[in-house]
């Protein structure tokens, strides 16, 4: 008994069990002190808790991955305790409260408190309307917990924890390369704009979330045919549709695409199955009124008026005098607002402490352009057929954003939509850097290995 007493007979991870039983103290205190704390903290953790479930259920690579969402999930939920309790940070989380006072009395509304007949409600919670989903997102949990802020915060940073997870997914239903996926998965979970945009009750996170779902269930379409899959595929586009409706559409025809000449061996029945499929979804969103909002929120006038009204209203507004409506103008200013899409803000446009803080990733996505470039291209060359859905999707994307976006402060913030699959490109063009410089040090090595045989052969004995 005494040789356990030994230095080095001691368990390494000792500390975990102090350290537990202090953190759950404090935590005690903490929610009795603050129940409307307490209360955010519950519904986070039981959201995290049904997430972790679901990760852990993962045969393939399965410590890796709940580590990665348990680290993804504490950096959301650090952030977002630091917006909460910092007044000067909230601005970067303006929207937040907006959606806090319409989802509220939403909310109220379900409960019979508020008044239900509001014509400034009823415009809101138009189906019509892009992002109505979001407020009904905010009043089921309100509904739940009552108004809190904090607990839309954790239970949205607990599902963007889970992004990582799926992005993993689908590096490796695209490549099959863990370390590949690993590395695109770690970019997701830890870049600071995915971390900042999922750590408070914003949309982005969601959309995030809804868009990575919905390339795994495509993908996964594209090898089988499931009604599971097709149907957690029309639940995800569903979410997709209600919380930003453009977005929606150029992912529909991207995933048109991808079902219809994607499958991995592409044969008439594959082509007619996809076919059938994009029907089915067609149809089903048609009955959800897709149409009629396609035919409103496509009307190059409307669009047009907002790139003005954008442009105006933002301190870093650009491209306010071109008319997208005259397709000349619009081909003409593609390439500049394809620039500002991807690469903005620029150092001179930096005008604020928001803004400053954006620069550390900013440098290091301008650096890692190059590889993105080279994923891209290998993905084109050998992997064109497999990675169709996100090629056509984040294209897409770009040239929508590049045509309407007129503020440099949204446009890097709906970037981050792209980073989702931006950073998988990214990640592969990264290990073929790392393998081409791997056999060039092998090469290296074996030119060294041939001129020392030659000299050692050549002197005399």
């Amino acid at each position: 008994m005494l040789d356990s007493l030994k230095p080095g007979n001691w368990d390494k991870r000792w500390w975990i069990y102090p350290a537990a039983c202090f953190g759950a103290v404090y935590l005690g205190y903490w929610v009795l002190r603050t129940p409307n704390t307490g209360a955010a903290i519950v519904a986070g953790v039981v959201v995290a808790l049904i997430c972790l479930s679901l990760v852990a259920r993962n045969h393939e690579d399965r410590t890796f991955l709940v580590r990665l969402f348990l680290g993804a999930l504490c950096a959301r939920w650090a952030v977002g305790l630091f917006i909460d309790n910092y007044p000067l940070l909230r601005p970067l989380v303006g929207d937040a409260y907006t959606y806090d006072a319409f989802g509220n009395v939403l909310c109220q509304s379900w409960q019979g408190i508020g008044n239900s007949h509001n014509s400034w409600l009823a415009a809101a919670t138009n189906l019509n309307k892009s992002g109505w989903g979001m407020l009904y997102y905010i009043a089921a949990i309100y509904y739940i917990v009552g108004q809190n802020m904090l607990a839309a915060a954790f239970v949205t940073a607990s599902l963007g924890a889970s992004t990582a997870v799926v992005v993993y997914k689908i590096a490796m239903l695209l490549f099959d390369h863990s370390r590949t996926a690993r590395t695109a998965a770690v970019l997701i979970a830890f870049s600071p704009s995915m971390i900042i945009w999922s750590s408070y009750g914003l949309k982005d996170g969601l959309i995030v979330l809804c868009l990575s779902f919905c390339a795994l269930y495509t993908l996964k379409l594209r090898e089988k045919v499931s009604p599971q899959d097709v149907a957690l595929l029309l639940l995800f586009l569903f979410g997709l549709y209600s919380l930003r409706h453009y977005v929606f559409m150029v992912l529909f025809a991207a995933i048109a695409g991808g079902l219809i000449l994607g499958a991995k061996k592409l044969s008439p029945t594959r082509i007619l199955q996809g076919g059938l499929l994009v029907l089915v979804i067609g149809f089903v969103f048609v009955y959800f009124g897709a149409k009629d909002v396609a035919e409103k929120n496509l009307d190059l006038k409307k669009i047009q008026r907002g790139r003005v009204w954008g442009a105006k209203a933002a301190n870093t507004g650009f491209g306010a005098d071109v008319d997208i409506t005259d397709t000349q103008a619009a081909l003409t200013f593609l390439p500049l607002g394809v620039t500002y899409v991807l690469l903005a803000p620029f150092p001179w446009m930096i005008n604020s402490l928001g803004q400053l803080l954006t620069l550390p990733e900013l440098i290091l996505w301008w650096l890692s352009f190059p590889l993105l470039i080279k994923g891209y291209w290998f993905a084109i060359r050998h992997r064109l057929r497999e990675s169709l859905v996100i090629c056509l999707f984040t294209m897409g994307l770009t040239l929508v954003y590049a045509l309407y976006q007129t503020n440099v402060g949204t446009a890097y913030r709906q970037r981050a939509q792209l980073y989702v699959f931006f950073f998988i490109f990214i990640s592969v063009g990264w290990e073929l850097r790392r393998n081409a410089k791997t056999l060039q040090q092998a090469e290296k090595a074996r030119w060294y290995e041939q001129v020392r045989n030659r000299h050692t052969s050549d002197v005399p004995a």
